[in-house]
């Protein structure tokens, strides 16, 4: 990790202690070992699931080569070296499924430093995912939104010093987080049967689209 992205999370550690009432419990020293949900075959595709809940409704996938990486805030370098060797395909982007949120970004604007820029792509709430899921009410605007708290908003000024969220969510995501909210990935769980899966599908989709 570089030294900007080192320098950030110290910050957002500065904030958790300041708003310690609001702070969620994230990941921000490195100390949470990586949770793997695989079948036990050899990995053919890996994902990146910051949310347990969310990665844990999809077992079918697993049983087809597939492992989900759950986590969220920091990873290791040697996490991330992990993270490289399971996905043995080189030429397609790892898919970050994640939150529209401060957490979300940070901790993937960190594996994209960490692992190369073309080596993972963000494929969690974002536009062109959920145009991709291509429901009326799986819209940015439609979906159940969370007022940001104000550790949430502070960690947010550290974010926009490290990248637009426009470039990472897409222009309409990114105006709901500049208005004071943040989209959940658990805000598809209205129809959790179909919108859940909807989600990974787009997420390899547009992985897949980017080579």
């Amino acid at each position: 990790m570089d030294h900007a992205l080192e320098q950030s999370w110290e910050q957002v550690r500065r904030l958790a202690e300041q708003y310690d009432d609001e702070w969620e419990g994230q990941d921000l020293a490195g100390d949470s070992p990586l949770q793997l949900f695989t079948a036990g075959s050899v990995p053919r595709r890996v994902l990146i699931v910051t949310k347990e809940a969310v990665a844990s409704r999809l077992p079918r996938y697993w049983s087809s080569g597939f492992v989900a990486v759950v986590k969220s805030g920091v990873f290791t370098s040697a996490q991330a070296a992990v993270l490289d060797q399971l996905a043995s395909d080189e030429l397609l982007p790892i898919p970050f499924i994640g939150d529209a949120d401060p957490m979300g970004l940070h901790t993937y604007l960190s594996l994209k430093s960490q692992l190369g820029g073309s080596r993972v792509r963000f494929c969690g709430i974002c536009d062109s995912v959920l145009d991709m899921i291509g429901e009326d009410d799986a819209q940015p605007e439609k979906l159940e939104s969370l007022a940001l708290s104000l550790f949430d908003r502070a960690h947010l000024q550290v974010v926009e010093a490290l990248a637009a969220p426009e470039e990472v969510l897409g222009s309409r995501v990114a105006r709901i987080l500049r208005n004071g909210r943040k989209i959940e990935l658990e805000s598809l769980s209205f129809r959790a049967e179909l919108m859940i899966p909807a989600l990974f599908n787009a997420a390899l989709r547009l992985a897949h689209r980017t080579t």
